[in-house]
């Protein structure tokens, strides 16, 4: 009897013990992110298609070339759905003229808002607006010598379709229209909940 109780408390023992370590595993498990709570958004893209682009090739039978865009940026979950931030872009612009060479540097400055309407942990769409200023440094190479100056242009761009895939790290692409680009991609990495 006495080798009993004693088999009986060692077994509960035993059983508990192994309960807690159980649980104590389960609590340890890595949780994956879930992009759809995270707060803080920094992002890197490259885009062609600018309207300033579009724009300066007129008429003429002048060849344009560009680089394309690539547009840095920040933003902030406001909520669920809204999401504040910023971006700045770079663009080169160049053609000739005849003899003359000219080189437009457009750099962007753009406050922007989105509206996610599909959220899920590792997937979202949204659309959204940016309005800026932009400032185009140019150079012209002329056979009589060089000239540069600045121009400042109102800069926008209006995200029609924009969609992000991944969680933390991810990829993200948008079509839409405006000074930065018409079709863009880039990474994206969130954190911060």
């Amino acid at each position: 009897m006495k080798k009993l109780t004693h088999f009986t408390i060692a077994f509960l023992v035993l059983g508990f013990f192994q309960a807690n370590a159980q649980e104590q595993k389960k609590s340890t498990a890595p949780v994956k992110a879930n992009q759809a709570t995270l707060v803080n958004d920094f992002y890197i893209s490259y885009g062609f298609g600018s309207l300033y682009f579009i724009s300066n090739q007129g008429g003429g039978s002048n060849s344009y070339k560009t680089s394309g865009a690539v547009i840095l940026g920040y933003s902030r979950s406001l909520s669920m759905v809204v999401a504040v931030g910023f971006q700045a872009s770079f663009m080169n612009i160049s053609h000739k003229s005849g003899s003359s060479t000219y080189e437009d540097n457009y750099w962007s400055g753009l406050a922007n808002v989105r509206f996610r309407y599909y959220n899920r942990p590792s997937f979202c769409m949204y659309s959204g607006v940016a309005l800026g200023i932009a400032m185009d440094y140019i150079n012209e190479n002329k056979t009589s010598g060089t000239n540069s100056y600045q121009n400042y242009y109102p800069a926008g761009q209006l995200t029609l379709l924009g969609f992000r895939v991944g969680r933390s790290l991810s990829f993200f692409g948008e079509f839409g229209i405006g000074t930065n680009s018409i079709i863009n991609g880039g990474i994206s990495y969130k954190f911060g909940e």
